[in-house]
């Protein structure tokens, strides 16, 4: 299924950039000489290069972004195995702890969070993590040796450290508004400056436009990715705008199993 949706979004970028290339190609073609006033002068083309290198600046920031949240994805999956082994292990050692009321709180607090995260609703997920904290009594009250308590604790806390950081990441832009609205000018300028170049000449013939065009539109398509790419890597948890998301649904899944 994810696999499927990630070809989905990849097609839709990339069928997004392919259709606003050929514009540029068609504009460019129709275009009345008079109008290609910008000289094709060698400076030019260097700043035109230069402009990849800072896309690749401008993105280094989400990508490391993308990287920790990778990580974040399989702390929260070895806790979350952990928690539900050392809850097995409480029941075990004592009969008396209420194995299903922590399952039904663990399970709300995982599905608050999911859907907070993947549906954009407000839950109130940090709550639940209280919640959590008062059972923790009980088991004081059960006389459940202090290092499996401690153990226990310490992947809850990783788990709402994990989720802390997850929101963080969602809410926030990994890049200032103004790095984007230079990406933003940056793209235009390009475009608008290729449309405008002189590039023709009147000895080319049928086969040397249609290079011409092409190369336009390599170039275009180039600049056009680069600048969705950046702008959809701020949040690599929605699945709805974003085509490389992380998945978190194995949080959901982990929280209906809970209930069974």
């Amino acid at each position: 299924m994810r696999k499927k949706i990630k070809k989905f979004f990849t097609i839709q970028i990339f069928t997004t950039t392919l259709i606003l290339s050929l514009l540029i190609v068609l504009i460019k073609i129709y275009l009345p000489d008079k109008y290609e006033f910008i000289e094709p002068i060698s400076i030019y083309w260097t700043i035109l290069s230069s402009v990849i290198f800072i896309y690749w600046f401008i993105l280094s920031p989400s990508i490391l972004e993308y990287k920790e949240s990778e990580k974040l994805l399989i702390d929260i999956k070895s806790s979350l195995s952990n928690i539900k082994d050392d809850a097995i292990y409480f029941k075990q050692l004592k009969q008396d702890f209420d194995i299903k009321k922590f399952y039904e709180t663990l399970s709300k607090w995982l599905n608050n969070f999911f859907h907070n995260i993947a549906d954009n609703e407000d839950k109130p997920y940090l709550e639940m993590f209280e919640k959590l904290n008062s059972i923790s009594l009980e088991w004081e009250r059960l006389w459940i040796t202090a290092n499996h308590i401690i153990r226990m604790k310490q992947e809850l806390w990783i788990l709402k450290k994990s989720f802390l950081r997850i929101t963080n990441i969602k809410e926030t832009d990994a890049l200032p508004v103004i790095i984007h609205r230079l990406k933003n000018f940056l793209t235009f300028m390009v475009i608008v400056t290729l449309i405008f170049l002189d590039i023709t000449s009147e000895w080319l013939d049928f086969i040397g436009q249609i290079q011409e065009s092409l190369i336009l539109f390599l170039v275009s398509f180039l600049y056009i990715y680069l600048s969705f790419v950046i702008s959809w890597f701020d949040n690599p948890f929605d699945k709805r705008r974003f085509s490389w998301f992380l998945d978190l649904t194995f949080i959901k899944d982990f929280s209906q199993n809970l209930k069974t």
